[in-house]
C-alpha cells in the first residue's frame, strides 16, 4: 500500500502473522504492530483453535446469533513534518454463528446464497439507519445492496458491502468471508480525522477517506483462508450445481 503523503503509522505489510483454525478450513491475516500507549487499543482473541468450539456462552447480535472478537485495535496515523496524530484508525475483525438450519444448508458456502443471506441480516439492523437518508438514492440501503461487491477468491468469493455503523457515521466498508458453513467473518477498517484547536488537519476528509479504502484493499490482500479438499468439494458442489 501507498498511503499519501507524509502520512506514517502502522502497516499490514510487517505485522504480525495470526492464524485461526477452524473445521474444515484456516484463517490467517496480518495485524499491524501497534504502538503501547494509552490512546491504543490491540486485542486478539486468546482462543485461536474453533474446531468444535461451544458457542453457548459467547456473545450475542442483535439477532442473536453467538459472536466473538477476533481483533480490535485502535491507532494513529501522523503527518511525517509535524509528528501531529491527523487520523485515529479502528480495525475490528469478528466472527458470527449462522443458525443450523444455514449450517445444515451449507448456505454461507453457496456465493448467491451467502449474499442473500448477508444482504438479509444487514437489512434487519441497519434499517433505521436508512430511514434517515430515505431520500438519497446514493446512500447504501437494501435497496442497492448496501453497494455490496463480490470479490472474486478461489473456491468461493467473499462479499464487500458499505454499512454506516451508526447514524451519524459515514459509511466504512465491511468485509463479510466465508470460513466453513458454520461462521463468517466480518471486518472493517474506519478513519477519523483528528483536528487540534486553532489549527486545520492538513488532510481532508476525502483524502482520508479514499485513505481509509486503500487501507481496507490493503488489509484484504493480507487475509487468506485455507480450505480443506473436504470444504473445497462441498463448496464447488454447492456453486456449480444446476436448477432441478
Amino acid at each position: 500500500m501507498i498511503s499519501p503523503k507524509n502520512i506514517i503509522g502502522p502497516n499490514f505489510g510487517n505485522g504480525d502473522i495470526t492464524t485461526f483454525i477452524f473445521d474444515g478450513s484456516e484463517l490467517t491475516l496480518s495485524l499491524p504492530i501497534i504502538p503501547n500507549n494509552r490512546n491504543t487499543i490491540d486485542k486478539t482473541s486468546l482462543l485461536t483453535d474453533f474446531r468444535n468450539v461451544v458457542t453457548h456462552e459467547w456473545d450475542t447480535n442483535d439477532q442473536g446469533r453467538p459472536c466473538i472478537q477476533l481483533a480490535s485495535q485502535l491507532w494513529c496515523f501522523e503527518d511525517a513534518k509535524t509528528l501531529d496524530d491527523i487520523a485515529e484508525c479502528e480495525l475490528y475483525i469478528g466472527l458470527v454463528e449462522a443458525t443450523d438450519s444455514h449450517r445444515k444448508e451449507s448456505t454461507l458456502l453457496s456465493t448467491s446464497d451467502f449474499e442473500s443471506l448477508m444482504l438479509a441480516w444487514h437489512s434487519y439492523s441497519f434499517t433505521h439507519h436508512e430511514e434517515k437518508y430515505a431520500e438519497d438514492s446514493s446512500w447504501p440501503a437494501l435497496a442497492n445492496r448496501y453497494h455490496g461487491r463480490a470479490i472474486k477468491k478461489d473456491p468461493v468469493s467473499w462479499f464487500v458491502v458499505q454499512l454506516s455503523l451508526t447514524s451519524q457515521s459515514k459509511p466504512v466498508h465491511l468485509v463479510m468471508i466465508p470460513i466453513n458453513s458454520r461462521f463468517v467473518l466480518m471486518a472493517y477498517i474506519q478513519i477519523e480525522s483528528l483536528h487540534y484547536a486553532g489549527r486545520t488537519n492538513p488532510y481532508s476528509n476525502e483524502l482520508l477517506k479514499q485513505f481509509e479504502l486503500d487501507l481496507f484493499e490493503d488489509f484484504l490482500s493480507h487475509i487468506k483462508v485455507d480450505y480443506s479438499p473436504e470444504t473445497i468439494a462441498q463448496i464447488e458442489l454447492l456453486n456449480n450445481k444446476t436448477p432441478a
